[in-house]
């Protein structure tokens, strides 16, 4: 599937806080581009990363793709539409994505990280089938 990638709107954005999963990952947290939207008039993600969405040949919503450069590394964040999971477009929706991105902000880095939970094994697995390896893992929760 190829997908075409647009800038996030609000509209967007309430469409993807009703998305729900079943196993370790529930929803999507987009309530931020709300707030920024509202305080600043921009449409930032968290962070103040730049959104996307990932469109399929109808023009549905398919995705949410998040964009951060800082310096000379690129961080993503992405999600698959729930009806799409599991349908072994995960690669091609990260590395289409990959893809994107590169070319809109014109990115010459040589890196490009992503943060998931190590326990959600299935986003595991399809970022390694993209190419990403296991650098660092943190412990999550309160310390101290």
């Amino acid at each position: 599937m190829e997908f075409r990638f647009a800038p996030m709107t609000l509209s967007y954005a309430e469409e993807i806080e009703t998305w729900s999963y079943d196993g370790h990952v529930r929803s999507i947290l987009v309530g931020s581009y709300r707030t920024i939207y509202s305080q600043k008039g921009k449409m930032k993600g968290p962070g103040g990363c730049e959104g996307f969405v990932a469109l399929d040949h109808k023009d549905r919503l398919a995705g949410l793709f998040e964009v951060s450069i800082a310096d000379q590394d690129m961080e993503i964040g992405l999600a698959l539409h729930p009806e799409k999971v599991g349908k072994g477009l995960g690669k091609s929706f990260v590395n289409q994505g990959i893809r994107f991105a590169v070319r809109h902000f014109g990115y010459t880095g040589d890196e490009i990280r992503l943060n998931v939970n190590i326990r959600n094994k299935p986003a595991v697995r399809v970022y390694e089938k993209a190419g990403f390896k296991v650098s660092s893992v943190r412990p999550r929760g309160r310390t101290g």
